[in-house]
């Protein structure tokens, strides 16, 4: 039996409330990293393989001791999916997994890699990683054929940091492969009107984009938007308005129209996700894998590219896409479903997957789609799983989410979330979790130390006292005092 560690927030059998997912951050800040790393976990369940996650915790703070020599007794093979993670923001969690891949001995891939810079820069852009990335790269290829990324862009990225071309394969983003090599979406609608069920998915920071949402929902009174990331998932389940985004018409506060008609979503997982899209007539918006949920569920979706991480993605996999820095012009839901045309992502798709599945092979990585491999207990354990309902606003009608909210709260959340009976428990802790919400562990922890070190001292305190001589003389004096009493 092959045992893998995996990165990824969780296994994709595990429902965890929201309440659990915001405060101990399972989605890593975007539940959109389900899609991919939940693809590569079905992809790699073999039979005879466990697959087991780490949590992620090996990048949110520096490995302990050990933690190397753990990981090569326990497991075979480290696999690591990844997003947009050549980014000054992502550096330092890049760092930290680079300093745990120092210590290991067990062949590591990475898939689905990629860099990200602002529109209208190239890899000049990125000049400040380029240490971090090298570094992280070099110890990959150090222990692995080659490295997965996402496209083009990456590729060049990476040529130009000295890598060579043989090293790097590109493989766009595993998430699309979740259905196999035939998998094909079509339009189910010749086309749509203001009446039709839509999925918006937008990022709050795009210049113009409240504009736009905010047109978008009072044209389509049936449209649904879709959060992905924490803030989202702050704002419905405790109200908390985005702290950074100030333009009233992006539908980041309680004030906004979409919140107020309970017509904001968020999944926790990905296949309650996917079943939702498949009653939508369209998507669209300039999140990649909020469109990809949308393409897995069957729906056409449309990718408004503002960056070179969709815009790689989105032409590496010929999704359709219209080039959308910015939103100072009217976007026409009917119009963009009119221009969405599937035949180049259909076409394409096959041949993705070919080369997707030839970098496992080269990798050394067993996968489902191999004949004969069979699925292991993926399909059992996924027909075995219940998972949470998407999350509403606050104001929905029947009163369930702030029930929810209230029994969260009655249980305990801010005095004892780690042993609160709706907790996620990380499987494999590495290193232990020590975030938001522990603080009572650590108190317990503390408390329990200082009881053994207050009786270490009474135990030293008593062997001085049988050792004085003062001590002595005085039992001495006690002893002929109740001698002389009694004659």
């Amino acid at each position: 039996m092959s045992r893998l560690l995996i990165r990824s927030g969780k296994d994709p059998f595990t429902p965890v409330v929201a309440e659990s997912t915001l405060t101990q951050d399972v989605f890593n800040s975007n539940s959109g990293n389900y899609l991919f790393q939940h693809s590569m976990w079905k992809t790699l369940s073999v039979d005879g393989a466990e697959l087991v996650s780490n949590s992620t915790l090996s990048e949110r703070v520096p490995p302990e001791p050990g933690d190397a020599a753990r990981v090569n007794a326990e497991f075979d093979h480290f696999v690591i999916p990844m997003a947009n993670a050549f980014r000054a923001e992502f550096a330092p969690r890049l760092d930290r997994l680079s300093e745990l891949l120092e210590g290991l001995k067990i062949p590591v891939t990475v898939t689905g890699i990629g860099a990200q810079a602002p529109h209208g820069h190239g890899i000049e852009a990125l000049a400040p990683v380029n240490d971090t990335v090298k570094k992280f790269v070099g110890l990959v290829l150090d222990r692995s054929a080659s490295i997965g990324v996402r496209g083009e862009f990456t590729r060049s990225y990476l040529l130009s940091l000295g890598f060579p071309d043989s090293s790097i394969d590109v493989i766009g983003c595993p998430s699309l492969f979740l259905h196999g090599r035939d998998f094909r979406v079509d339009k189910r609608v010749d086309a749509i009107g203001d009446d039709s069920p839509l999925a918006l998915n937008l990022t709050p920071e795009v210049p113009g984009i409240g504009a736009f949402a905010t047109t978008q929902a009072e044209r389509h009174p049936h449209l649904t938007y879709i959060g992905q990331d924490a803030h989202d998932l702050r704002m419905l389940l405790w109200g908390v308005p985005f702290p950074h985004v100030h333009d009233p018409l992006v539908p980041v506060h309680l004030d906004h129209p979409l919140y107020q008609q309970d017509r904001i979503r968020l999944f926790l997982d990905t296949w309650p996700w996917y079943d939702f899209m498949a009653t939508q007539h369209f998507a669209y918006g300039t999140r990649f894998h909020g469109n990809v949920a949308a393409l897995l569920g069957g729906t056409p979706a449309h990718l408004l590219a503002h960056d070179s991480r969709t815009l790689e993605l989105a032409e590496h996999h010929r999704m359709p896409y219209t080039l959308t820095p910015s939103f100072e012009a009217d976007v026409r839901a009917d119009e963009l479903y009119a221009a969405t045309d599937m035949t180049e992502f259909n076409a394409e798709l096959p041949h993705g997957f070919d080369r997707f599945t030839a970098f496992l092979d080269r990798n050394g990585l067993d996968h489902i789609w191999a004949e004969g491999s069979g699925t292991g207990t993926f399909e059992a354990d996924l027909a075995a799983a219940t998972f949470p309902p998407p999350v509403h606003p606050l104001v929905a009608g029947d009163g369930h989410e702030i029930a929810s909210r209230l029994q969260w709260l009655r249980d305990g959340m801010v005095l004892d979330i780690t042993r609160h009976p709706q907790a996620y428990r990380q499987p494999w802790e590495h290193p232990v979790w020590s975030g938001a919400g522990s603080r009572h562990a650590r108190l317990h922890a503390k408390v329990q130390r200082q009881a053994g070190e207050i009786e270490t001292l009474y135990a030293r305190l008593e062997l001085v006292e049988r050792g004085s001589p003062y001590i002595a003389l005085r039992r001495v004096g006690r002893w002929l005092k109740r001698l002389l009493g009694r004659s």
